[in-house]
């Protein structure tokens, strides 16, 4: 069963992929109202999360969010199918640059930089809108799919305009064995840690959270100027990139600064737009009194 799944998922994919996107939104209403209603266990993460992340909401607004937050993941879905169809005209028009300059400043002295992104908007798409519009190539960590075709067509996906995918597993051997090369390194940041993985400890809306310090390790070893990027929804299928430094060597040696500055900035975007952001993400499954 999960094999003929997985087939008609990884044939599925391109062909949706030439539809207009017009008609992927169309699609995505009833596979969102049919989701929300009937994936119950989905669901119910989402709801969990919003209601521990905002204890003063009432079970009304909680509900109202978590079906505003459920139907932008379907629509994300379908805008990140469409990705490696989008022209550039459409990747400029739909993904606005706000401020470019404060990355930039780091390409023009010959510099690398970390990007640390999240999993807000389309994190699709803001890989297409930088690699197209920034003036150096990035390469963007992740983790390969289980379905190996899906994969395939999220790597040709990814690497359009120069990019690079890494498998997280590559990441630290890779970045290093590219150092004299201009890039942006780019990493979806907000994930919970696994088990046995070096992990921060924070408050994080409103509840203790752990994050991993991978992207701080390698920010302190390669000494490369770490930037956070965000992204905002200016209307449906249009967005806005801004990003904020988070910091540049000489790195404060002890602590996690960097990873607290990341998950402060992180906050920050989440409370602009709850909506957005990927609740039903399960960052909280694992307690500090229990692993660490």
């Amino acid at each position: 069963m999960a094999k003929h799944r997985q087939s008609f998922i990884s044939k599925l994919y391109p062909q949706a992929a030439k539809l207009p996107l017009p008609v992927l939104y169309a699609i995505a209403y009833p596979i969102y109202l049919i989701g929300y209603y009937f994936v119950e266990r989905q669901r119910n993460v989402i709801y969990s999360n919003l209601q521990n992340s905002f204890p003063d909401l009432s079970h009304d607004e909680l509900k109202n969010l978590a079906k505003a937050n459920f139907k932008t993941l379907v629509y994300t879905m379908v805008e990140s199918i469409k990705t490696i169809n989008l022209t550039e005209d459409e990747i400029r028009k739909r993904v606005h640059l706000k401020n470019p300059e404060v990355i930039e400043q780091f390409a023009k002295k010959n510099q690398s930089v970390m990007m640390l992104a999240a999993h807000h908007c389309n994190w699709e798409w803001m890989l297409a809108g930088c690699s197209l519009q920034l003036s150096f190539p990035i390469d963007v960590v992740y983790k390969p799919l289980h379905d190996l075709a899906v994969d395939e067509h999220m790597k040709k996906s990814r690497s359009r305009f120069d990019a690079r995918p890494i498998p997280n597993k590559n990441a630290l051997i890779e970045i290093m064995q590219r150092r004299k090369e201009v890039r942006g390194f780019a990493m979806v940041a907000d994930q919970s840690p696994v088990r046995k993985e070096e992990k921060y400890w924070t408050t994080f809306l409103n509840q203790e959270s752990s994050f991993a310090v991978g992207s701080q390790k390698i920010a302190h070893m390669t000494k490369y100027p770490t930037v956070f990027v965000g992204m905002r929804k200016l209307s449906l299928g249009h967005y806005e990139v801004y990003f904020e430094l988070l910091g540049e060597a000489p790195y404060q040696k002890d602590g996690y600064k960097l990873t607290e500055t990341y998950a402060r900035a992180l906050e920050k975007m989440i409370l602009a737009s709850p909506q957005d952001w990927m609740w039903s993400n399960r960052k909280w499954k694992r307690k500090r009194a229990i692993y660490d």
